[in-house]
Protein backbone atom coordinates (compact mmCIF):
# COMPACT_ATOMS: atom_id res chain seq x y z
CA UNK A 1 0.00 0.00 0.00
CA UNK A 2 1.50 3.28 -1.04
CA UNK A 3 1.29 6.37 1.11
CA UNK A 4 -1.06 9.06 -0.18
CA UNK A 5 0.63 11.97 -1.84
CA UNK A 6 0.42 15.25 -0.07
CA UNK A 7 -1.10 17.89 -2.25
CA UNK A 8 1.01 20.95 -2.79
CA UNK A 9 -0.60 24.20 -1.71
CA UNK A 10 -1.93 26.22 -4.59
CA UNK A 11 -0.73 29.74 -5.11
CA UNK A 12 -2.27 32.50 -7.10
CA UNK A 13 1.07 33.71 -8.46
CA UNK A 14 4.68 34.35 -7.51
CA UNK A 15 5.28 36.00 -4.15
CA UNK A 16 8.19 38.13 -3.07
CA UNK A 17 9.85 36.75 0.10
CA UNK A 18 10.70 39.15 2.86
CA UNK A 19 14.47 39.67 2.86
CA UNK A 20 15.81 40.18 6.36
CA UNK A 21 19.48 40.13 7.47
CA UNK A 22 19.45 36.42 8.40
CA UNK A 23 17.78 35.34 5.14
CA UNK A 24 20.09 37.57 3.10
CA UNK A 25 23.20 36.08 4.73
CA UNK A 26 21.85 32.55 4.30
CA UNK A 27 21.05 33.15 0.66
CA UNK A 28 24.46 34.69 0.10
CA UNK A 29 26.25 31.76 1.76
CA UNK A 30 24.28 29.23 -0.27
CA UNK A 31 24.96 31.03 -3.53
CA UNK A 32 28.63 31.42 -2.78
CA UNK A 33 28.92 27.80 -1.70
CA UNK A 34 27.50 26.69 -5.01
CA UNK A 35 29.84 28.85 -7.05
CA UNK A 36 32.74 28.17 -4.70
CA UNK A 37 32.54 24.41 -5.15
CA UNK A 38 33.00 24.87 -8.86
CA UNK A 39 35.88 27.24 -8.28
CA UNK A 40 37.98 24.51 -6.66
CA UNK A 41 38.20 22.69 -9.99
CA UNK A 42 40.03 24.77 -12.59
CA UNK A 43 38.58 24.75 -16.07
CA UNK A 44 40.61 22.72 -18.53
CA UNK A 45 43.19 24.82 -20.34
CA UNK A 46 42.35 28.05 -18.52
CA UNK A 47 44.61 30.06 -16.25
CA UNK A 48 43.36 30.83 -12.78
CA UNK A 49 43.87 34.13 -10.96
CA UNK A 50 43.29 34.11 -7.24
CA UNK A 51 42.24 37.37 -5.53
CA UNK A 52 42.54 37.39 -1.73
CA UNK A 53 40.32 39.96 -0.04
CA UNK A 54 36.92 41.28 -1.06
CA UNK A 55 37.31 44.89 0.05
CA UNK A 56 37.46 47.90 -2.28
CA UNK A 57 40.83 46.91 -3.78
CA UNK A 58 40.18 43.17 -4.14
CA UNK A 59 36.67 43.40 -5.57
CA UNK A 60 37.66 46.16 -7.99
CA UNK A 61 40.67 44.13 -9.15
CA UNK A 62 38.58 41.00 -9.64
CA UNK A 63 36.16 42.83 -11.93
CA UNK A 64 38.96 44.60 -13.81
CA UNK A 65 40.81 41.33 -14.32
CA UNK A 66 37.73 39.65 -15.78
CA UNK A 67 37.30 42.54 -18.20
CA UNK A 68 40.97 42.64 -19.18
CA UNK A 69 41.42 38.86 -19.41
CA UNK A 70 38.07 37.20 -20.16
CA UNK A 71 39.73 33.83 -20.74
CA UNK A 72 41.17 33.79 -17.20
CA UNK A 73 39.26 32.11 -14.40
CA UNK A 74 39.05 34.63 -11.53
CA UNK A 75 38.38 33.40 -7.99
CA UNK A 76 37.80 35.88 -5.16
CA UNK A 77 38.30 34.67 -1.57
CA UNK A 78 36.71 36.68 1.25
CA UNK A 79 35.88 35.41 4.72
CA UNK A 80 33.32 38.09 5.61
CA UNK A 81 30.12 37.99 3.48
CA UNK A 82 29.18 41.41 4.82
CA UNK A 83 31.92 42.97 2.71
CA UNK A 84 30.36 41.69 -0.49
CA UNK A 85 27.66 44.31 -0.71
CA UNK A 86 26.87 47.98 -0.20
CA UNK A 87 29.42 50.29 1.34
CA UNK A 88 29.42 50.52 5.14
CA UNK A 89 27.45 53.25 6.95
CA UNK A 90 29.13 56.59 6.49
CA UNK A 91 29.58 57.37 10.18
CA UNK A 92 33.37 57.08 10.14
CA UNK A 93 33.53 53.98 12.37
CA UNK A 94 32.85 50.98 10.10
CA UNK A 95 35.27 49.53 7.62
CA UNK A 96 34.28 50.68 4.14
CA UNK A 97 32.83 48.02 1.91
CA UNK A 98 33.65 47.61 -1.73
CA UNK A 99 30.20 48.65 -2.86
CA UNK A 100 30.41 45.64 -5.20
CA UNK A 101 27.96 42.88 -4.45
CA UNK A 102 27.88 39.16 -5.10
CA UNK A 103 25.43 39.56 -7.98
CA UNK A 104 27.73 41.98 -9.79
CA UNK A 105 30.73 39.71 -9.28
CA UNK A 106 28.86 36.64 -10.52
CA UNK A 107 27.45 38.51 -13.49
CA UNK A 108 31.01 39.37 -14.50
CA UNK A 109 32.05 35.72 -14.20
CA UNK A 110 33.99 36.02 -10.92
CA UNK A 111 33.79 32.93 -8.71
CA UNK A 112 33.52 33.71 -4.97
CA UNK A 113 34.62 31.57 -2.04
CA UNK A 114 33.64 32.43 1.53
CA UNK A 115 36.83 31.20 3.15
CA UNK A 116 40.18 32.40 4.43
CA UNK A 117 43.66 31.81 3.03
CA UNK A 118 45.91 30.51 5.80
CA UNK A 119 49.08 29.85 3.83
CA UNK A 120 50.66 30.04 0.39
CA UNK A 121 53.03 27.47 -1.13
CA UNK A 122 55.01 29.55 -3.62
CA UNK A 123 56.90 26.60 -5.12
CA UNK A 124 53.70 24.76 -6.06
CA UNK A 125 51.52 27.86 -6.51
CA UNK A 126 48.83 26.66 -4.12
CA UNK A 127 46.84 28.45 -1.43
CA UNK A 128 45.77 26.64 1.75
CA UNK A 129 42.29 27.55 2.99
CA UNK A 130 40.87 27.63 6.51
CA UNK A 131 38.27 25.06 5.44
CA UNK A 132 41.09 22.57 4.88
CA UNK A 133 40.97 22.75 1.11
CA UNK A 134 43.82 23.69 -1.21
CA UNK A 135 43.49 25.87 -4.28
CA UNK A 136 45.92 26.00 -7.21
CA UNK A 137 46.55 29.28 -9.03
CA UNK A 138 48.56 30.73 -11.89
CA UNK A 139 48.36 34.36 -10.75
CA UNK A 140 47.91 35.79 -7.27
CA UNK A 141 46.53 39.19 -6.25
CA UNK A 142 46.43 40.04 -2.55
CA UNK A 143 44.41 42.78 -0.89
CA UNK A 144 44.86 41.63 2.73
CA UNK A 145 44.12 44.99 4.34
CA UNK A 146 45.64 45.82 7.71
CA UNK A 147 45.94 44.19 11.12
CA UNK A 148 46.77 45.57 14.59
CA UNK A 149 50.25 45.41 16.07
CA UNK A 150 50.60 44.20 19.67
CA UNK A 151 51.77 46.85 22.14
CA UNK A 152 53.60 46.35 25.47
CA UNK A 153 51.21 48.53 27.46
CA UNK A 154 50.36 47.34 30.98
CA UNK A 155 46.70 46.35 31.17
CA UNK A 156 46.19 46.16 27.40
CA UNK A 157 44.93 42.59 27.22
CA UNK A 158 42.14 40.86 25.31
CA UNK A 159 39.52 42.11 27.77
CA UNK A 160 40.71 45.70 27.41
CA UNK A 161 40.63 45.46 23.62
CA UNK A 162 37.06 44.20 23.85
CA UNK A 163 35.93 46.94 26.23
CA UNK A 164 37.79 49.64 24.31
CA UNK A 165 37.28 48.72 20.63
CA UNK A 166 39.50 50.12 17.92
CA UNK A 167 36.76 49.88 15.27
CA UNK A 168 39.62 50.17 12.78
CA UNK A 169 38.68 47.68 10.11
CA UNK A 170 36.31 45.54 12.17
CA UNK A 171 32.56 45.76 11.53
CA UNK A 172 31.89 44.02 14.83
CA UNK A 173 33.99 46.52 16.77
CA UNK A 174 32.30 49.38 14.95
CA UNK A 175 28.92 48.14 16.16
CA UNK A 176 30.29 47.85 19.70
CA UNK A 177 31.64 51.38 19.62
CA UNK A 178 28.31 52.75 18.39
CA UNK A 179 26.50 50.91 21.20
CA UNK A 180 28.89 52.33 23.81
CA UNK A 181 28.44 55.83 22.46
CA UNK A 182 24.69 55.33 22.62
CA UNK A 183 24.99 54.56 26.35
CA UNK A 184 27.29 57.52 27.06
CA UNK A 185 26.12 59.81 29.91
CA UNK A 186 25.06 63.29 28.86
CA UNK A 187 28.22 64.82 30.34
CA UNK A 188 30.48 61.81 29.78
CA UNK A 189 33.98 61.74 28.39
CA UNK A 190 35.08 59.97 25.20
CA UNK A 191 38.78 59.27 24.66
CA UNK A 192 40.27 58.62 21.25
CA UNK A 193 43.71 57.12 21.42
CA UNK A 194 45.94 57.42 18.34
CA UNK A 195 49.30 55.61 18.29
CA UNK A 196 52.61 57.36 17.68
CA UNK A 197 52.84 55.71 14.27
CA UNK A 198 49.74 55.29 12.15
CA UNK A 199 51.16 54.93 8.63
CA UNK A 200 49.12 56.20 5.75
CA UNK A 201 47.28 59.35 4.98
CA UNK A 202 46.92 61.58 8.10
CA UNK A 203 43.34 62.28 7.08
CA UNK A 204 42.42 58.77 8.28
CA UNK A 205 43.21 59.64 11.90
CA UNK A 206 41.72 63.09 11.47
CA UNK A 207 38.48 61.68 10.06
CA UNK A 208 38.04 59.44 13.13
CA UNK A 209 38.42 62.42 15.46
CA UNK A 210 35.98 64.41 13.33
CA UNK A 211 33.51 61.50 13.31
CA UNK A 212 33.52 61.32 17.11
CA UNK A 213 33.19 65.07 17.46
CA UNK A 214 30.33 65.11 14.98
CA UNK A 215 28.51 62.28 16.75
CA UNK A 216 28.86 63.95 20.12
CA UNK A 217 27.72 67.29 18.75
CA UNK A 218 24.54 65.67 17.47
CA UNK A 219 23.75 63.27 20.31
CA UNK A 220 25.70 64.38 23.42
CA UNK A 221 26.47 68.11 23.09
CA UNK A 222 27.51 68.40 26.76
CA UNK A 223 30.03 65.56 26.57
CA UNK A 224 33.82 65.96 26.29
CA UNK A 225 36.29 64.53 23.79
CA UNK A 226 39.93 63.89 24.63
CA UNK A 227 42.39 62.82 21.93
CA UNK A 228 45.55 61.09 23.14
CA UNK A 229 47.90 61.48 20.19
CA UNK A 230 51.12 59.51 20.58
CA UNK A 231 52.80 61.62 17.92
CA UNK A 232 54.71 64.84 18.52
CA UNK A 233 53.48 66.94 15.61
CA UNK A 234 50.66 69.38 16.51
CA UNK A 235 49.64 69.83 12.86
CA UNK A 236 46.79 67.32 13.09
CA UNK A 237 45.40 69.00 16.20
CA UNK A 238 45.45 72.37 14.46
CA UNK A 239 43.63 70.98 11.42
CA UNK A 240 41.04 69.39 13.68
CA UNK A 241 40.42 72.70 15.46
CA UNK A 242 40.09 74.54 12.17
CA UNK A 243 37.67 72.02 10.63
CA UNK A 244 35.46 71.68 13.70
CA UNK A 245 35.25 75.47 14.01
CA UNK A 246 34.30 75.75 10.33
CA UNK A 247 31.40 73.31 10.68
CA UNK A 248 30.26 74.76 13.99
CA UNK A 249 31.17 71.94 16.41
CA UNK A 250 30.94 73.07 20.02
CA UNK A 251 32.16 69.93 21.77
CA UNK A 252 34.73 70.55 24.49
CA UNK A 253 37.85 68.93 23.03
CA UNK A 254 41.30 68.39 24.51
CA UNK A 255 43.87 67.18 21.96
CA UNK A 256 47.09 66.07 23.68
CA UNK A 257 50.19 65.21 21.66
CA UNK A 258 53.00 63.15 23.22
CA UNK A 259 54.83 66.01 25.01
CA UNK A 260 51.50 67.12 26.50
CA UNK A 261 50.42 63.76 27.89
CA UNK A 262 49.36 61.96 24.73
CA UNK A 263 51.37 58.82 25.50
CA UNK A 264 49.52 55.94 27.21
CA UNK A 265 51.66 54.20 29.85
CA UNK A 266 49.17 51.79 31.42
CA UNK A 267 45.44 51.30 31.68
CA UNK A 268 42.61 49.68 33.61
CA UNK A 269 39.76 49.21 31.17
CA UNK A 270 37.41 47.77 33.79
CA UNK A 271 37.61 51.00 35.82
CA UNK A 272 37.89 53.30 32.81
CA UNK A 273 41.32 54.57 33.85
CA UNK A 274 44.21 55.59 31.60
CA UNK A 275 47.63 56.51 32.96
CA UNK A 276 49.37 58.98 30.64
CA UNK A 277 52.76 60.65 30.73
CA UNK A 278 51.03 63.63 32.37
CA UNK A 279 48.91 61.77 34.90
CA UNK A 280 45.71 59.69 35.12
CA UNK A 281 42.59 60.14 33.03
CA UNK A 282 39.11 58.65 33.50
CA UNK A 283 36.89 57.87 30.51
CA UNK A 284 33.38 56.58 29.87
CA UNK A 285 34.02 55.43 26.30
CA UNK A 286 37.42 54.74 24.78
CA UNK A 287 38.18 54.27 21.09
CA UNK A 288 41.64 52.70 21.43
CA UNK A 289 43.36 52.58 18.03
CA UNK A 290 46.55 50.43 17.89
CA UNK A 291 49.43 50.68 15.41
CA UNK A 292 48.79 48.85 12.15
CA UNK A 293 50.61 46.55 9.74
CA UNK A 294 49.76 44.55 6.62
CA UNK A 295 47.11 41.86 7.11
CA UNK A 296 47.88 38.46 8.59
CA UNK A 297 48.25 36.51 5.35
CA UNK A 298 50.86 39.02 4.14
CA UNK A 299 52.91 38.31 7.26
CA UNK A 300 52.50 34.52 7.00
CA UNK A 301 53.35 34.46 3.28
CA UNK A 302 56.56 36.44 3.79
CA UNK A 303 55.39 39.44 1.79
CA UNK A 304 55.97 42.04 4.54
CA UNK A 305 59.34 43.45 5.55
CA UNK A 306 60.59 44.70 8.93
CA UNK A 307 58.25 47.70 8.70
CA UNK A 308 55.25 45.36 8.77
CA UNK A 309 54.16 46.47 5.29
CA UNK A 310 54.62 44.96 1.82
CA UNK A 311 57.33 46.54 -0.35
CA UNK A 312 56.14 46.77 -3.96
CA UNK A 313 57.05 48.20 -7.32
CA UNK A 314 55.03 51.08 -8.76
CA UNK A 315 52.75 48.57 -10.47
CA UNK A 316 52.11 46.65 -7.24
CA UNK A 317 54.47 43.72 -7.90
CA UNK A 318 55.84 42.35 -4.61
CA UNK A 319 59.55 42.96 -4.09
CA UNK A 320 59.83 39.94 -1.81
CA UNK A 321 57.80 37.54 -3.96
CA UNK A 322 57.44 38.60 -7.62
CA UNK A 323 54.66 36.05 -8.16
CA UNK A 324 52.34 38.22 -6.05
CA UNK A 325 50.61 41.48 -6.86
CA UNK A 326 49.81 43.57 -3.76
CA UNK A 327 46.77 45.82 -3.71
CA UNK A 328 45.34 48.37 -1.31
CA UNK A 329 46.35 49.24 2.25
CA UNK A 330 48.96 46.50 2.72
CA UNK A 331 51.45 48.23 0.41
CA UNK A 332 54.29 50.03 2.10
CA UNK A 333 53.67 53.75 1.72
CA UNK A 334 50.10 53.24 0.50
CA UNK A 335 47.48 55.96 0.62
CA UNK A 336 45.18 54.15 3.07
CA UNK A 337 41.85 55.49 1.93
CA UNK A 338 39.05 53.91 -0.09
CA UNK A 339 40.04 56.02 -3.09
CA UNK A 340 43.65 54.92 -2.66
CA UNK A 341 42.66 51.24 -2.48
CA UNK A 342 40.52 51.45 -5.60
CA UNK A 343 43.25 53.34 -7.45
CA UNK A 344 45.81 50.66 -6.58
CA UNK A 345 43.54 48.04 -8.16
CA UNK A 346 42.84 50.02 -11.29
CA UNK A 347 46.46 51.02 -11.84
CA UNK A 348 47.97 47.60 -11.14
CA UNK A 349 49.43 45.70 -14.06
CA UNK A 350 46.81 42.97 -14.23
Amino acid sequence: MTAPRTAKPRTEGPTMPRLDRRRFTGTLLAAVAATGAAALIPALGRQRALVIGGGPAGATAALALRQARPDTEVVLIERDPGRLGPAAPGDGFAKPGAGIGLAELRAAGVEVLLDEVTGIAWAGLRAALFSGRSLAFDRLLLAPGTAPVAEPIAGLDARARHLWPAAWGSTREARRLRAQLGALPETGRVVLRLPAELPGHPDIALSRALALSGWLGKHRPQARLTVLDGGSDPALARRFAMLTAARGDRIATDWRIAPQGGTVLRLDAGRGLIETSQGPLRADVVNFVPPQQAGRIAQIAGLADASGWCPCTETGRSVRQPAALILGDARRGALRTVAGAVHSARSARL
